[in-house]
């Protein structure tokens, strides 16, 4: 599948002297002359530990949100649609006003942190896997009562129109962007990559302060394919879940995916452990951070403590592979 509709010029955003800008409860970040981030959430440990919480909130804005905007001339391409419509509806205001008329929005994956906001784009192509775009038509009813995750609902749910299953290519103006399914933190997941500028778009098949374990059964294929990703020619990596600091100043370095691959390495290293559930995220991170790859963020702790529930519910009867860099 090649180019799968023009998507032509979009003019250049001014920023003054290319600083951020803060808007209401989201940073706008230019990446460079062509590429956004918008961010929003990771606050600030609260005094006290929270009770209760939605998805939206505790799940997904504490360790912070960002969303991607490849623009040219007056078209872009959105990586993402935020947890609420609200946060969506700002980015394409926001982009309106400096002239993009037209949008394609492409989801990363099928959690709902990623796909909230669809329906602002609901008169726009909207590209994810195939698989994706099943899942998603199984869950509606579930994700729109509710009953899937729970509050906030999303609805109506708007689903993407445009399956892909392999590498596919696409153009904003003249800027080439590369559409790749990877099965990495959920078998659905598709990373943009653009060639020119060596930055990968990694959704979360990468975090910091380290993956969410979605499908702990998965975790050899993610490690493996892990390795496939290290050998694309990446200079910067953004993540949907990072630093908003490192984002900022123009992302990653490819040692995210070192990072990454050695948490999962531990992760089923030690799943036997009989204090495998005390394990703190310090003693699975720290060398990372040490080695200034990630760092450690507070929202993090509680998602590293539902890693080892689910590794060890999964990985408690079965032979321990051993995972080699």
């Amino acid at each position: 599948m090649g180019i799968l509709r023009p998507l032509l010029a979009l003019a250049m955003i001014a920023f003054a002297g290319g600083a951020d800008a803060a808007v209401g409860g989201l940073r706008v970040m230019a990446i460079n002359d062509h590429l956004l981030a918008f961010y929003d959430g990771r606050p600030p440990a609260p005094a006290q530990p929270r009770t209760g919480g939605t998805w939206a909130d505790t799940g997904a804005l504490d360790v912070g949100v960002a969303t991607y905007v490849i623009h040219q001339g007056d078209q872009a391409l959105v990586y993402d649609s935020f947890p609420y419509a609200d946060e969506a509806r700002f980015v394409r205001d926001y982009l309106t006003k400096t002239g993009i008329r037209h949008f394609v929005l492409v989801n990363s994956h099928w959690h709902l942190d990623h796909v909230g906001g669809n329906a602002v784009y609901a008169d726009s192509d909207r590209i994810a896997t195939n698989r994706t775009i099943d899942i998603l038509e199984a869950k509606t009813s579930g994700i729109e009562s509710g009953a899937e995750w729970g509050l906030p609902t999303i609805k109506p749910l708007v689903i993407p129109n445009i399956g892909i299953d392999t590498e596919t290519t696409v153009k904003v103006g003249d800027i080439t962007v590369s559409l790749r399914p990877i099965e990495i933190h959920s078998e659905d997941s598709l990373v943009v990559y653009l060639p020119k500028d060596r930055i990968l778009l990694a959704g979360d098949t990468l975090e910091d302060s380290a993956t969410f374990i979605s499908e702990p059964d998965h975790v050899i294929t993610h490690y493996d394919n892990l390795k496939r990703m290290r050998t694309w020619n990446i200079n910067r990596i953004l993540p949907n879940h990072g630093n908003p600091e490192i984002i900022s100043n123009g992302g990653y370095e490819i040692t995210l995916i070192d990072a990454t691959a050695s948490y999962l390495a531990r992760l089923v290293a030690h799943a036997h452990d009989a204090d495998y559930l005390q394990g703190t995220l310090e003693d699975y991170v720290g060398e990372s951070v040490r080695k200034g790859w990630v760092s450690v963020s507070w929202a993090y702790r509680d998602a590293h403590a539902e890693n080892l529930r689910r590794m060890r519910a999964a990985w408690k009867d079965k032979a321990l592979p051993a995972l080699h860099p």
